[in-house]
């Protein structure tokens, strides 16, 4: 399963990228930390999750993810990933069927996000 993607960005606009990926995830129901160079955005209840599974309410579900930006040669990448494991395992079969969901609709909104503000690349999809 998908649990990390790197999103080639602008080098120039590595400030533009993290404000538009931290953005989308707010806009998606997200509370966001923002630091020098990375964003952990968080949602949900992580103790209703990991005690009810799958019985707790999408709205109450946790969730929690890291973006992280960095430079190599003259290329920046903006790398998004899970940070919270441990609540599929707690959901099942169901709570894996919703985080990989969760998970499209994450990228799918930070990946809009970064073409909305002109500075996304490329994308590249990693498993780890």
């Amino acid at each position: 399963m998908e649990d990390t993607i790197e999103f080639a960005v602008h080098t120039g606009d590595r400030r533009t990228a993290m404000e538009a990926a931290g953005s989308a995830l707010r806009t998606a129901g997200h509370r966001v930390e923002a630091l020098p160079g990375s964003i952990t955005a968080t949602s949900g209840n992580r103790v209703l999750t990991t005690l009810l599974g799958a019985m707790v309410h999408l709205s109450r579900e946790y969730r929690r993810y890291e973006v992280v930006v960095s430079t190599t040669g003259c290329r920046s990448f903006l790398t998004l990933r899970h940070a919270g494991h441990g609540t599929a395992v707690a959901g099942g079969s169901i709570g894996a069927t919703r985080r990989r969901a969760r998970w499209q609709q994450v990228t799918s909104s930070v990946e809009g996000a970064l073409r909305s503000a002109g500075v996304l690349v490329g994308r590249v999809d990693r498993a780890q």
